[in-house]
């Protein structure tokens, strides 16, 4: 807890303040986002070090195989984002509008491709999706949580097709990411995360080529079986 409000905390805040205000002038300027990513994933780094957490990458190489994807990860609490952004390459993600207000971060989030979604507007998911295909078509990976909201058990929710839909519409591979051991660093309610280790497991790639989208059941049925085997089997240490 102490390291969380006394190191990581100050540091996030200060280093947004920091950051932001020089780094998306400069990304506009240029037309540039590389640096801006860059010390976004640095911040990332420095953050969870300072809570004491520590992130193992089982079989990372396998996000690299292909220039771009669909990365699909289970969604247990605050951790796992940071630290996908951190070991990923270059992603954009699809996100709560309401986060899309946060004052600086909403600039550098928009500029860095990623996508607002309202959950109450009827036609939001759809253009949403039709944003992340072309941002796929621009080769610029999506990283997305396909059961659409935290999951405390040991058990996936049902997935949504949305994320495997975008991918066969782009014609881009679907990597599966397991997380373990995230939920119990940082509980549902917890304002801080407990010094610790959880791991990032990476999945051989699902291609699409040839897929259509009565495909796109099939696909998320075997992304979500090959998750939910990694979670049933012995969970890393």
């Amino acid at each position: 807890m102490l390291r969380s409000y006394l190191l990581a905390y100050p540091f996030l805040v200060l280093y947004v303040a920091l950051v932001v205000p020089t780094f998306v002038p400069l990304a506009r300027m240029t037309g540039r986002i590389g640096p801006l990513y860059w010390m976004a994933r640095q911040g990332c780094r420095i953050g969870l070090r300072l809570t004491g957490v520590r992130v193992r990458v089982l079989d990372g190489e396998r996000a690299y195989i292909h220039p771009c994807c669909v990365f699909v990860a289970n969604h247990v609490g605050s951790l796992e984002a940071p630290a996908l952004f951190m070991v990923l390459p270059r992603i954009a993600v699809i996100m709560k509008k309401s986060l899309g207000r946060i004052p600086l971060l909403s600039s550098a989030m928009r500029m860095g491709g990623f996508i607002c979604v309202d959950r109450k507007a009827r036609d939001s998911r759809r253009r949403a999706l039709d944003q992340a295909v072309r941002t796929l078509q621009a080769g610029i990976s999506m990283l997305v949580f396909p059961e659409g909201t935290r999951n405390s058990g040991a058990k996936l929710l049902p997935f949504r097709p949305g994320p495997f839909q975008m991918a066969i519409d782009a014609g881009v591979p679907v990597v599966p990411v397991t997380v373990h051991g995230a939920g119990a660093l940082m509980p549902r309610g917890a304002a801080y995360p407990r010094p610790g280790t959880f791991a990032l497991q990476f999945h051989d790639p699902v291609l699409t080529e040839g897929l259509d989208l009565g495909d796109r059941l099939e696909l998320m049925r075997s992304v979500r079986a090959t998750m939910q085997a990694a979670l049933d089997g012995q969970r890393p240490g």
